[in-house]
C-alpha cells in the first residue's frame, strides 16, 4: 500500500512569552497507508486534537512537514482549501454544527461547495445515504427534529458526501448510547470499505479501537509514545498503564482467567475473539473448560 499521509518531525508550539511558550506536539513522525484505519489514543491534553488539525491544514506546523500523496500541503498555501476537501475532518459533537433547514440540504452542503449541482449533487447525496443506511424519508425533515444519534450520523454523512480520501474523526462516538455507537462504527467501516478511504480516529474507547483500528498511535504529553499494529500496541499493557491508559476490558478479563490457570492467549482484544476462544476451550473439555 502507498502512503497517503506522511508526517515528518512535526512540532507545534503555542506562542506566548518566554515563560508560557510550550510545545503542544513535539517531533512527531509517522505515515498512514491508503485504505488504512488508524486510531489515536491518549489522555486529554496529550496533543491528539492538535496533531490531527495539522493533517488538513487547519493548523500550520511550527516545525516539520505534512505530506498528502507525497506533496507538502503547505507548498502552495493558496490551495489549502483543496487539501481540506481531500482530507476531511469531523470535530467532536459534529451535530452542533448542523444548520440547514433539511437533512438533505445539510448533507449536500459540502459537495455543493465543491461545485456539484443538479443531478450530480443529488446522486452524490443519495449514494452516501444509501451506503450509510440513511433513508430518503429523512431528506425533508429538519435535522433539529432528529435524535442525538441521528444528528451525529447526518453530520458525519455530510463530510463523507465530499468523498475525502482521508477521513479524520475526533471522538466520533462520544456521548452516544450503544445503538448510536454501533451505527457510527458501521458508518465508518462502510465508508472505509466502499471507497478504500483512509480513516483516522481519535478515541478514548479501547474496545472500539480494538474492533476498528489497523494501527494505533499512543500520544503522551505531546509526544508519540507508541506507534504500531493494534495488537502489538495492546500487548504492551504495562507501558500503557505507565502512561495512564489501559487495554480493552475483555483483555483484562482474559488475563484474570489466565491467572486462574485457564490457558488463554494474550492477544485477545475483542469480545468476538474472546467468545471464539472460550468456546474452543469448552469444546476441548478438560479442567479448563
Amino acid at each position: 500500500m502507498s502512503k497517503v499521509l506522511e508526517i515528518r518531525n512535526l512540532t507545534h508550539t503555542y506562542s506566548g512569552n518566554s515563560t508560557t511558550k510550550r510545545d503542544a506536539v513535539s517531533n512527531i513522525t509517522f505515515s498512514v497507508d491508503g485504505g488504512e484505519i488508524l486510531g489515536i489514543i491518549g489522555h486529554t491534553g496529550s496533543g491528539k486534537s492538535t496533531l490531527v488539525q495539522h493533517l488538513n491544514g487547519l493548523l500550520k506546523p511550527t516545525k516539520g512537514t505534512v505530506l498528502f500523496e507525497e506533496k507538502d500541503i503547505w507548498l502552495e498555501p493558496k490551495k489549502i482549501r483543496h487539501i481540506r476537501s481531500k482530507v476531511g475532518l469531523v470535530f467532536q459533537y459534529p451535530e452542533y454544527q448542523l444548520f440547514e433547514e433539511t437533512v438533505y440540504m445539510d448533507i449536500a452542503y459540502g459537495p455543493k461547495n465543491m461545485g456539484l449541482s443538479g443531478d450530480e449533487l443529488r446522486v452524490r447525496v443519495e449514494e452516501i445515504c444509501k451506503l450509510l443506511g440513511i433513508d430518503e424519508d429523512y431528506f425533508e425533515k429538519s435535522p433539529f427534529d432528529l435524535s442525538g444519534g441521528e444528528k451525529r450520523r447526518v453530520a458525519i454523512a455530510g463530510v463523507m458526501a465530499m468523498r475525502p480520501k482521508v477521513l479524520i474523526l475526533d471522538e466520533p462516538i462520544a456521548g452516544l448510547d450503544p445503538k448510536g455507537r454501533a451505527d457510527v462504527i458501521k458508518m465508518i467501516e462502510s465508508y472505509n470499505k466502499a471507497y478504500n478511504a483512509t480513516v483516522i480516529i481519535i478515541s478514548h474507547n479501547m474496545e472500539d479501537m480494538a474492533v476498528l483500528a489497523d494501527k494505533l498511535i499512543v500520544m503522551n504529553k505531546g509526544a508519540l509514545a507508541m506507534f504500531g499494529k493494534t495488537d502489538e500496541v495492546f500487548l504492551k499493557a504495562d507501558l500503557l498503564r505507565q502512561i495512564g491508559l489501559n487495554v480493552p476490558i475483555v483483555t483484562r478479563v482474559m488475563a484474570a482467567l489466565k491467572k486462574k490457570g485457564i490457558d488463554v492467549p494474550d492477544n485477545i482484544f475483542t469480545v468476538d475473539d474472546a467468545v471464539k476462544c472460550l468456546c474452543s476451550i469448552k469444546k476441548g473439555g478438560g479442567k479448563d473448560a
